[in-house]
């Protein structure tokens, strides 16, 4: 009876240390449950606010205007709101409309506000799609070439012709600069990217030009080469897998594009906010214009006028860019030095598409850094660093903890959010700070990895010191060894992963850095995230610091006399009293605390001396 009792008593402990056991681990995975389904919720609502896009602007009376920088409104092209977008097409009512993501309001009152109107089809309906010079398939075909032998195994004597045999009918085959085959039909100016040797394409693309040059006619009035009109098309495949033609008008005189039927900005404006002008969508369409130009080069373009005005962009952006730090010029001091000295070496009498293609496409960066910037608004950002919207308010939550956590980690966050925002201002990177950005981080987390190891090259020395090795292994000293080691490891590891990860991916493009950051602005912390992952190395060198410096005084203090300890501390006492005068006086701290005693002083003893 014994055994069988020892065992129920058994199982009954059992049964009561599991329960103990499951309270204390079910509380922590409760509360971790809880603190992830809240941030979970505040993403969503941050989320929901950022498909919203809703800010306001500071304009400059003063007064905030409440922008919807995400729904698409549609706005007429007429004359009297976009006199040179179209040319003589812009007196015609019957022209479509174009999307713009922001309806347009104004601050001034005696601006003409831009109506609102409905669709006239939908692109699902029509087989005819708008679209830009930046959507050309050009550099993003699937490979269809198969590996096998080439079927041409000798050259014929005396061969000395080596064009293609294939028939393109009234097309001539034209080959960019960089290599890649379009056709051009010279007579009537259209352009296209999709092969026209098959012949089936050919007839399918013919009859579709014919369409669209007849739905141009009635409503522009207008025809291709008469002043200086032009056409793009390209054939492809719609959502219900049936052939489309997607195209768009090149304007020469103008230096713009435009289309018959409504056209979403989104590739257009390239994820600006508050986009409310029509002076201000030029320079976004003027960039497309440029990217047309050297996608399609032409020797009709005006070389030498074109070279001219380049000349005087990059001699301004070069004086600027010395002058001050705060340059809005899309390449940095060398590169905009090389970029002047390659164009000087160009001749006065420019011919060719190699000449072309150079030109403008530095256009097109000085014309995209334009529209970024609202040039020619009064709402203009006149330098780098200038922010343009309203900060939003965070929670009050998200703040506290945010204040915790940058005094938990010696302020290194802050530190790293403030460089980080000066080079990304309203969800934009300037291509130039962001190359000097990335180098200061490379550097930093270099000089940080060193000293880490040195630091733990200290710890196990200290370590192995008699008088160290002898304690017990819970003793002040040997464990503050172990946090330091702890903590320099973890330094030395998170900078090797930052370094590679940078080396692999930091060497991208400004846009692709502005894209990762913004999907993770819309998280619960934002950037900030960003910012405590770059400091943790520092931080991490910082706690190994201390812990050694720690385990290092102890050591000496239990062995060290009293008078010892009582003059060593009376130095260290005046001098950490002449430091923190010092930094009261470089901060004003002194005057104020003088002033506040003075202040004190008189509203204490002032009525006893006027008595008197």
């Amino acid at each position: 009876m014994s055994h069988p009792h020892a065992i129920r008593m058994l199982l009954n402990y059992l049964k009561v240390f599991l329960k103990v056991l499951c309270r204390y681990i079910a509380f922590p995975l409760r509360l971790v449950h809880l603190c992830r389904t809240l941030l979970q919720l505040y993403s969503r609502n941050v989320a929901s606010i950022m498909r919203l896009d809703q800010f306001q602007r500071v304009h400059t009376d003063g007064h905030p205007e409440r922008i919807s920088g995400s729904s698409l409104s549609l706005l007429p092209l007429s004359n009297n709101h976009v006199p040179s977008l179209l040319g003589p097409a812009a007196s015609n009512p019957s022209i479509p409309m174009l999307l713009i993501n922001a309806p347009l309001t104004s601050a001034n009152p005696n601006d003409q506000q831009l109506p609102l109107a409905a669709p006239i089809i939908s692109q699902s309906q029509s087989e005819f799609w708008p679209f830009t010079p930046s959507q050309v398939m050009r550099y993003n075909k699937n490979p269809r070439m198969h590996k096998q032998e080439s079927k041409i195994l000798i050259i014929p004597p005396v061969k000395r012709e080596y064009s293609d045999t294939e028939d393109s009918g009234d097309w001539c085959t034209c080959v960019h600069p960089d290599g890649a085959l379009y056709f051009h039909d010279p007579i009537r100016g259209i352009y296209t990217d999709s092969n026209i040797w098959n012949e089936t394409r050919r007839s399918s693309m013919t009859s579709r030009i014919e369409k669209l040059l007849a739905l141009m006619t009635s409503r522009c009035g207008l025809q291709l080469r008469s002043g200086g009109i032009e056409l793009v098309v390209e054939l492809t495949k719609g959502r219900d897998h049936h052939r489309v033609c997607r195209y768009y008008f090149v304007d020469h005189p103008n230096r713009l594009l435009f289309w018959l039927d409504e056209m979403p900005t989104a590739k257009i404006f390239d994820g600006v906010l508050g986009v409310e002008k029509w002076s201000h969508i030029k320079y976004a369409i003027q960039h497309q214009y440029w990217q047309h130009c050297e996608l399609y080069p032409s020797d009709k373009l005006p070389g030498p006028q074109l070279l001219k005005e380049l000349k005087e962009v990059v001699v301004h952006a070069s004086a600027e860019i010395i002058t001050t730090d705060l340059s809005l010029s899309p390449f940095d001091s060398d590169e905009l030095s090389k970029i002047l000295h390659l164009i000087d070496r160009f001749e006065d009498d420019i011919q060719g598409a190699h000449y072309t293609c150079v030109i403008v496409r530095f256009m097109r960066y000085f014309s995209r850094a334009q529209f970024f910037n609202f040039c020619g608004l009064p709402e203009a950002r006149l330098n780098a660093g200038q922010p343009l919207f309203v900060k939003e308010k965070k929670s009050k939550f998200l703040v506290a903890l945010s204040w915790a956590i940058n005094f938990a980690l010696l302020d290194a966050p802050q530190y790293h959010m403030t460089a980080l925002q000066r080079v990304w201002v309203d969800h934009r990177i300037s291509p130039s700070r962001w190359k000097n950005f990335y180098n200061k981080l490379m550097d930093d987390w270099s000089s940080v990895a060193m000293y880490s190891t040195v630091l733990l090259a200290v710890d196990i020395s200290f370590l192995s010191v008699p008088s160290v090795s002898l304690q017990k292994s819970g003793s002040v000293t040997t464990v503050s060894i172990y946090f330091s080691i702890f903590c320099t490891v973890g330094s030395l590891v998170v900078s090797l992963c930052l370094t590679r990860q940078h080396r692999l991916y930091g060497q991208e493009s400004a846009d692709t850095a502005a894209q990762f950051l913004t999907k993770v602005a819309r998280s619960a912390f934002g950037t900030r995230s960003v910012a405590t992952v770059h400091g943790l190395p520092y931080v991490m060198l910082l706690w190994g610091m201390m812990y050694f410096i720690l385990a290092f005084s102890y050591q000496v203090l239990m062995s060290t006399p009293t008078w010892t300890l009582a003059f060593t501390g009376s130095a260290c006492g005046l001098l950490f009293v002449l430091w923190l005068a010092s930094v009261m006086r470089d901060f004003y701290l002194l005057t104020w605390l003088l002033a506040w005693l003075k202040a004190w002083i008189r509203l204490r003893h002032g009525p006893d001396n006027d008595t008197t």
